[in-house]
């Protein structure tokens, strides 16, 4: 009954309700006893709200025990579970391969997995506006759109490996910028690596004066905090 309320609260977009039906559920354990269906199922709208409640590694975690608790042979669930967990894990850092995407025929994530992959901002921008009405009505969109940080900390790095100095000049990543095709200014520039800073996505500081970015000389680019964020 749980997960039918589930369902029609996620159609009428009424999550709000759904507070009501999680705590009488854990509070009695039901969600870890019953058939695998059904706990796969709750585990499913679990993740879903987690996401939407900007919880992403506790929607991780449950829409991670969905995927795995799925039966093998459930295609179609594996897929609908797996649209909202690969949005989940790319804000989190973690890439899917294209064998996956490929199995499931999730096209949608191709060029955004290959933009993050590369920090080829451009592949990710035209991948989020080919597939936008698609996201906005799955409810990813987002999500999706805030995994743009991460594609920025990857563009950084391989600017960082480029250059192969700890003091980067602004003017070198203004240069990456045009190339991909978006030029930007040098202030939109330290706007963006403050943020990144700010999030621990990126170790240094920045020199407003020389318009320099300063590595740190360790792990200037860390994976744990993206995977932790």
């Amino acid at each position: 009954i749980v997960n039918i309320l589930f369902g029609m609260y996620f159609r009428l977009n009424i999550l709000r309700l759904c507070k009501n039906l999680i705590r009488p559920v854990e509070t009695r354990k039901l969600h870890e006893s019953g058939g695998m269906a059904d706990m796969v199922t709750y585990r499913f709208f679990i993740g879903r709200l987690n996401m939407f409640e900007d919880q992403h590694q506790n929607a991780e975690a449950s829409l991670d025990y969905a995927l795995k608790h799925c039966h093998k042979d459930a295609i179609h669930n594996k897929k609908c579970i797996l649209k909202y967990l690969v949005p989940v894990k790319l804000y989190r850092g973690r890439l899917p391969s294209m064998y996956l995407l490929d199995k499931y025929g999730l096209d949608e994530f191709k060029p955004l997995v290959e933009g993050i992959r590369k920090g080829d901002l451009r592949t990710f921008q035209d991948g989020l506006i080919q597939y936008q009405d698609r996201f906005i009505r799955q409810g990813t969109y987002l999500l999706l759109e805030k995994c743009k940080t991460v594609c920025y900390r990857n563009l950084f790095k391989r600017v960082h490996k480029i250059v192969d100095k700890h003091q980067i000049s602004l003017n070198h990543v203004a240069k990456a910028f045009k190339w991909l095709g978006m030029a930007i200014d040098l202030d939109e520039i330290e706007c963006i690596l403050a943020n990144l800073i700010f999030r621990g996505y990126v170790r240094g500081y920045l020199s407003h004066a020389k318009r320099v970015l300063v590595l740190s000389k360790r792990d200037p680019f860390p994976t744990s905090s993206v995977i932790m964020s």
